[in-house]
């Protein structure tokens, strides 16, 4: 079931990346975007559903200010600095199967041969993950998702979405948070249902508090907090992919009143 649910994904974003670089009316684009963060990543969002998105945001946006926000100030206030080192070092370190995966299907074997070795040290001599040993001795973190394959591949952002209780995402990494990020970690198959619900709640603490001071300020300061975080969340996605070295992205935009 696990693996007919992740090949319906792949056709999905096949599918996506056919449509993105169809044209049938030259009038619908306006230009071919290859630009950004990344050396050829794609600058521009493209976001054909934003009445949706505006409500789905607006809908997460209450959410957050009862429920994540607080939680996250809490564990700000309620845990130190090293506490707050060691979750996130644990978190990184069941994480990094879903690298050495993804790198795999890339077929860059040196960095999952690195990502693996990462995984044993700080496994063992990190206690569980608990501390970044692998750093000092020259095994930096690195994360790959399933999105990032599909862009090595040349698969574009495509639209752009806000997935209910989940946030920013657009039509090629929507499946990562989703389901991939797990079905595509062999850690995550040997897991209690327990461990896993449990981790998937401090994993959303954590990075609701790594997010505060942003989110702060772009409510308090922004005039359209939706923009502000779209335009925020596209470019540093785009920063943390890398697409074949002849890409070009295409950029669809609001059809011209002729």
């Amino acid at each position: 079931m696990k693996l007919l649910t992740l090949l319906l994904v792949i056709l999905f974003n096949i599918t996506a990346y056919g449509n993105a670089n169809t044209i049938d009316d030259m009038d619908d684009f306006d230009a071919y975007d290859n630009s950004g963060n990344n050396a050829n990543g794609c600058k521009l969002v493209y976001d054909p559903y934003e009445k949706l998105n505006r409500k789905i945001f607006a809908f997460n946006s209450v959410l957050d200010y009862f429920l994540l926000r607080p939680a996250a100030i809490g564990y700000k206030r309620l845990t130190n600095n090293y506490t707050k080192t060691r979750v996130s070092s644990f978190i990184d370190n069941i994480d990094m199967p879903l690298t050495v995966v993804n790198y795999g299907m890339q077929a860059n074997y040196d960095q999952s041969m690195k990502s693996i070795w990462r995984f044993i040290i700080n496994s063992t001599f990190g206690i569980a993950g608990l501390f970044d040993v692998a750093s000092e001795v020259g095994l930096p973190p690195t994360r790959q998702t399933f999105g990032n394959t599909l862009a090595y591949y040349g698969v574009p952002p495509g639209s752009y979405l806000v997935i209910p209780l989940v946030g920013s995402s657009n039509t090629r990494d929507a499946s990562d948070p989703l389901f991939t990020n797990n079905y595509l970690n062999p850690v995550m198959w040997y897991t209690h249902k327990d461990f896993e619900i449990a981790l998937s709640g401090v994993t959303k603490i954590s990075d609701r508090y790594a997010v505060l001071p942003f989110s702060d300020y772009v409510m308090n300061n922004s005039t359209d907090p939706y923009i502000t975080i779209r335009e925020a969340a596209h470019q540093n996605r785009e920063a943390a992919v890398a697409y074949p070295v002849n890409f070009i992205c295409p950029i669809k935009v609001v059809k011209r009143v002729k």
